[in-house]
This record gives C-alpha cells, sequence and structure tokens, in this order.
C-alpha cells in the first residue's frame, strides 16, 4: 500500500512539474497558456504534501527532538511516549473532523477555470488523518510490546549513548 504512495507521489510530482513547465513555454514562447493549469496544479500540489506528509510518517522521517527523551528515566519515558502518540492521534481526529466538514461544504463549489470542486482538496485532509491514525496507532501497539525496535530505543541504547556522550 505504502508502496502506491510513494508511486502516486512520484507521479504527481512529475504530472504538476510537466504541467507548469509547459504553461511556462506556452506563455513566454507562444504568448498564451493553459488556463486551468495553475489550479490542477493546486490540487496536485495540496495531495503530494499529504502523500508525502504520509510516507514520512511511516518511515519515521517526520521531525522529532527527542534529546531530552533520550536522558529521562524510563517510566517518564513510556508516559511522554504515551502522551505523545495520545496527542497526534488526537490531532487526527481534529483534522479528520475538520476535514469532513470542508469537502461536505466545498463538494458544492467549483474551482472557477477548471471546475474541479474545491472538495477534493480538502480530501486530502480526510485521507491523510486516517492514514496518520493507522500509522500512530501501529505505532503506539509496536511500541507497548517490550521487545521493539521503538522501545529498545526510547528504554536503552539512546539513553546509554546519551549517558557515555552528554555533549552530542
Amino acid at each position: 500500500m505504502f508502496r502506491l504512495l510513494e508511486v502516486l507521489l512520484v507521479t504527481g510530482l512529475t504530472a504538476m512539474s510537466a504541467l507548469v513547465l509547459l504553461n511556462v513555454i506556452l506563455r513566454y514562447g507562444f504568448n498564451t497558456n493553459i488556463p486551468s493549469v495553475v489550479e490542477i496544479s493546486r490540487f496536485i500540489f495540496v495531495w503530494i504534501t499529504f502523500i508525502g506528509a504520509v510516507v514520512a510518517l511511516k518511515d519515521g522521517d517526520h521531525l522529532k527532538v527527542d534529546a531530552l527523551v533520550d536522558r529521562l528515566p524510563m517510566p517518564v519515558r513510556v508516559a511522554c511516549f504515551l502522551l505523545a502518540h495520545g496527542l497526534m492521534l488526537w490531532c487526527c481526529w481534529l483534522m479528520f473532523a475538520g476535514s469532513r466538514i470542508q469537502v461536505a461544504v466545498n463538494m458544492r463549489n467549483f474551482a472557477p477555470i477548471s471546475g474541479i470542486p474545491v472538495g477534493i482538496m480538502y480530501a486530502a485532509g480526510l485521507f491523510a488523518s486516517v492514514f496518520f491514525a493507522i500509522i500512530l496507532t501501529a505505532n503506539l501497539v509496536r511500541g507497548l510490546s517490550p521487545s521493539s525496535g521503538v522501545w529498545k530505543r526510547a528504554t536503552g541504547e539512546a539513553g546509554e549513548r546519551a549517558a557515555r556522550n552528554p555533549h552530542s
């Protein structure tokens, strides 16, 4: 499934780049353009941004600052892990609820040039919030397992590294 998302990312970025390049060539070379390219590119950009965020979360490439957490005692690390995942899942719910409302409201609004329903752009938030929640829930379940790689990082290896080299 995530391989498909990566293919969609590459396809979307390629399509968006090709459309914009084509429009630039037409505008400066032939003094014309394709008016709907700007709107279509915007829709593609929004979708590849959200798809990219899902892939980054799945791969663990999101921004995280764990220098402090790595130095905390085990019970506090566990609490931070649970609190962070709880807050992120709550944010997923807020994003899902807000996106659902925006999709419902904006499916009857159409982009002025292309005629595409604006709700399709907000549907990217629905898509992303569901995938975020699935990934975070899987990480939470995996993290609660004592033998998991996520938990080893949070329990000993990183803390031992921090104790050996406090200035890193």
